[in-house]
C-alpha cells in the first residue's frame, strides 16, 4: 500500500507543479527571446526519437539497414521540400513498408 501512496504523492506533485506553470505563462506569456530557442524544441525531439531508433537495437548502437537508409532519406526530402513532418511520414513509412516486405 505504500507503493500506491508514493505514486499518488508524486503525481500529485508532478500536477501541481505543471499547472502552476500553466497558470504563470498563460496569463502573462512568454518574454519575446524565447519564441526561436521554443521553436526548435518540436523538430529536436522528434529528431532525438528517430535517431534513437534508426541508430540503436535495444540500447546498443548499430548500423541501419538498407529500408531504414532509403526510408529516412525521402523522409528528409519531402520534409526540406514541404516543410511537412507529417508529409514526410506519410512518404517514408511506406518506403520502410515496402521495402521490408520485399525483404531488403
Amino acid at each position: 500500500m505504500s507503493t500506491w501512496i508514493v505514486i499518488l504523492v508524486i503525481a500529485a506533485g508532478t500536477y501541481a507543479f505543471r499547472s502552476v506553470a500553466f497558470a504563470l505563462v498563460g496569463t502573462r506569456g512568454l518574454p519575446g527571446w524565447t519564441d526561436r530557442p521554443l521553436a526548435l524544441v518540436a523538430p529536436a525531439a522528434i529528431s532525438a526519437l528517430v535517431a534513437t531508433m534508426v541508430f540503436t537495437d535495444h540500447g546498443v548502437p548499430m548500423v541501419p539497414g538498407l529500408p531504414e537508409t532509403v526510408a529516412l532519406a525521402a523522409t528528409f526530402v519531402v520534409v526540406r521540400r514541404t516543410g511537412n513532418v507529417a508529409a514526410g511520414m506519410v512518404c517514408g513509412f511506406p518506403v520502410l513498408w515496402v521495402l521490408s516486405a520485399v525483404g531488403l
